[in-house]
Order: C-alpha cells, then sequence, then structure tokens
C-alpha cells in the first residue's frame, strides 16, 4: 500500500502553467492561479512516456496496461493474497517490450492529447486477458483468482522505425527483440480516436458550494447542502449515501460499498441462503428467507488480507441501521476504491465465506454476477493507540493498512 504513485506533468486549464501530480490525483489546484479542478476520464486515463528530442522519423506510440491493486488466488485451503503493480504490452505483437519496467517510475508521464504529434495505437487486449500472466508471476498459471483494480491505466511508450528495424524513442536504440518485426504490422495497426483528459468545476451543482475531497477521492463532499457527487461522463452526478450515528461525540467515518446483486449459477439471494453456504450459527425462518442479502467491501485502498478480512465479516454480520441521506460531522475517510471494483471482489468475499472450500473452487467459475443496486454508507470508527474500533461492531483496523492513516 506505500508503494508510490507515478508522476505526471499536466498544463493547468485556465492559466497553462505546468502541474505536477501523482496517476492517482483527481483533484488539482493549480499553484499559480489557484484553479481548481476535478480530471475525468471517460474510461481509463492515458499518459504517455515523451520521447526524446531529435527524432525526424514518425512516432508509433505502443499501448501498455498499468495494473495496480490486489490479487487474490483460490485454493482448497483458503484464499492467498498479494499486491500487485505492473504493466503489460496491450497488443497482439511478437517482438515488442512486454512491460515498461521501471521506466514510468524513472520519468514524468504526460497525458495523452491531440496535441501530440504521432500515431497511438489501439489496444486489442483486455484486462481479463492478463490474469493468466499474473498467475504466471505467481507461479501456478492454473489456479483461479480475482483482480481488484486500484489503479487501471493505459501507457503509451513511444517507438519509430529506421532502415526497417524497430527503435525504442526514449534510448534511441534499435529494439533487439523486434529484428523480425514487420514494420507494417505496426504502420498498419488501427489507432485510437483523439482523446483528451476533461476536468468539471468542484462547485456542488446543487447549492454552488465547493466541493471538498483528498486529492485522489472518487467522491466528493458538500458540507453545505450534506450531498454527496461522483463524476460520470465528464460531469457530476449525485449518489445515494447512508450513515450510522454514533452519538454526538465526532468520530472517525470509513466508507463501505453496499452492494445487492443478481446471481447466475449459485442461489444467494436471501439471508437464508447466506446461512446456508456460510454455515451461520442460525435458524433458518420464513423472514430469513424474505430478506434479502447484501455483500460489503471497503470503498477505500486497503491492504489484501483487510480487504478480504472487511468484506467477509461485513457480509455475514450484515449491518442494519443506517440513517439514508446522513452525513455524519466526523471526519470522513476518503472514497478511493470504485464501486466498480468492489464488485469484482464479491467473488473473493464469496470464497472467503464458503465453508466448503472445495466445492466453491467448482462453482465459482461457472458464476455470474449482475449489480441491482449500491450504496455508500459511512461507518463510525474510534481511535485506538495503533488502530480504529468500529463503534458498533468491535472491528478493528489497522492504521498502517491504510494509505491516510497520518490523517485518522
Amino acid at each position: 500500500m506505500n508503494a508510490s504513485n507515478w508522476s505526471v506533468e499536466y498544463s493547468c486549464p485556465q492559466c497553462g502553467g505546468p502541474i505536477s501530480l501523482e496517476e492517482t490525483d483527481r483533484l488539482v489546484t493549480c499553484p499559480f492561479c489557484r484553479t481548481r479542478v476535478y480530471l475525468v476520464a471517460e474510461d481509463s486515463f492515458r499518459y504517455l512516456l515523451p520521447p526524446a528530442e531529435g527524432i525526424s522519423q514518425p512516432l508509433h506510440f505502443i499501448p501498455y496496461w498499468r495494473l495496480r491493486g490486489l490479487t487474490f488466488l483460490f485454493q482448497p485451503t483458503g484464499i492467498a493474497a498479494r499486491f500487485t503493480d505492473a504493466s503489460f504490452l496491450s497488443l497482439r505483437h511478437r517482438g515488442l517490450p512486454p512491460s515498461l519496467g521501471l521506466r514510468p517510475q524513472a520519468m514524468k508521464l504526460q497525458f495523452v492529447t491531440s496535441r501530440v504529434s504521432g500515431r497511438f495505437l489501439s489496444s486489442n487486449r483486455t484486462i481479463r486477458d492478463f490474469l493468466p500472466l499474473l498467475a504466471a508471476q505467481d507461479g501456478n498459471a492454473a489456479a483461479l483468482r480475482a483482480f481488484v483494480g486500484e489503479t487501471v491505466s493505459r501507457i503509451y511508450a513511444p517507438f519509430y522505425f529506421r532502415d526497417g528495424r524497430l527503435y525504442d524513442a526514449l534510448l534511441k536504440r534499435a529494439v533487439s527483440t523486434a529484428t523480425d518485426l514487420d514494420p507494417s504490422a505496426i504502420e498498419g495497426a488501427p489507432e485510437i480516436s483523439p482523446w483528451n483528459v476533461s476536468f468539471v468545476s468542484t462547485l456542488c451543482p446543487s447549492c454552488g458550494w465547493d466541493l471538498q475531497g483528498e486529492k485522489d477521492a472518487l467522491v466528493l463532499v458538500c458540507r453545505n447542502c450534506g450531498s454527496l457527487w461522483q463524476c460520470r461522463r465528464a460531469g457530476l452526478e449525485r449518489i445515494p449515501f447512508a450513515s450510522l450515528a454514533d452519538g454526538p461525540a465526532p468520530l472517525h467515518y470509513l466508507p463501505f460499498w453496499r452492494m445487492k446483486v443478481r446471481m447466475e449459477g449459485l442461489e444467494l439471494s436471501s439471508l437464508a441462503d447466506l446461512v446456508r453456504i456460510a454455515n451461520l450459527p442460525r435458524a433458518i425462518s420464513p423472514e430469513l428467507r424474505n430478506t434479502p442479502v447484501y455483500f460489503w467491501s471497503p470503498a477505500f485502498k486497503i491492504n489484501p488480507a483487510q480487504f478480504l478480512r472487511w468484506g467477509r465479516q461485513m457480509t455475514i454480520a450484515q449491518p442494519s441501521g443506517e440513517s439514508p441521506d446522513h452525513l455524519p460531522e466526523g471526519t470522513l475517510y476518503p472514497v478511493t476504491l470504485p464501486v466498480t471494483e468492489a464488485l469484482e471482489g464479491i467473488r473473493v468475499t464469496l470464497f472467503g465465506i464458503a465453508t466448503n472450500k472445495r466445492q466453491a473452487l467448482s462453482v465459482l467459475p461457472g458464476i455470474r454476477i449482475f449489480p441491482e443496486e449500491s450504496l455508500l454508507v459511512y461507518h463510525p470508527f474510534h481511535p485506538g493507540s495503533r488502530e480504529l474500533v468500529h463503534s458498533r461492531m468491535g472491528l478493528t483496523v489497522d492504521r498502517t493498512a491504510m494509505s491516510y492513516s497520518t490523517q485518522l
């Protein structure tokens, strides 16, 4: 969780001044004109490694996926988890470098814009294509696994051809692995459509107040009218939320996603089904058969073991009693994990609560999950010496497992 983000150069949309930010930064303040904007991408953010100067040949920007997140390996004895930070070539062409290595950490990235000269090639491999590669890194390619992405972006590396050979435009050096690469395979490859990073105002669409949030927050807060906003389709959209009140004293509130889904391949739509699958010590009553089950996930970045623990324990506990649209007065921990990735973690939670792991291994590949509704819920925590304690459930989370532990 302490891995540093890659550095990105950005120009202020108001004054044009240079801004240096980290890859995960979304809420940006210009140090020159103090303009405050929120950066938005339609799908994933796209960056490029700037080429060396003095290259006269046409540039071809090759796409790579950058994957940073949590990888879970399902085993008969339980779940093995690790943190993943890697880049993979997203073109199906032999001879090209398979990854970016350490280059993005040593150089400043730039946003891909229509002003950059060169051909940006279109990806023809999806993120799911790289799960076997992650498996190869673990030494168990046949194992069932899940990936919950904290940061997923596309990075373009510059290359050019000279005398029929492919050259790295960063080093101005021929690519040794591409001696048999046909230039027409690259020169004739499909290009991406023009793309620019968008930005939106940070004023509340409801009352005009300044929205608050950390620099990499995915949800912005209006303390004036008590609303929450998320950027979607280059605009701000109000999102539903709730909170568990816990007395008048100011507390720390951590965000969690509560998700209701429909499943194919597994009967798990009620609390009675959850009791059966997890072998919980509860009698199955008609009331449980009529009570819907919700899956829970942290809405913030946390280490793999804690992600698994909190998803499992809160899904089993099925906490309730929250107040809709109630914004608590205490410190709100930022939302840094999108609900789309929390949905990917449902398979991890399912395997975690299943008592028969071998049977679960045979069932999980055939399960299809369809989201129906989601709610962001803030839960109250009391500070301890080295941990935060859930004020109702008594569960603890170690501050060192969290990205913003110094603020709590």
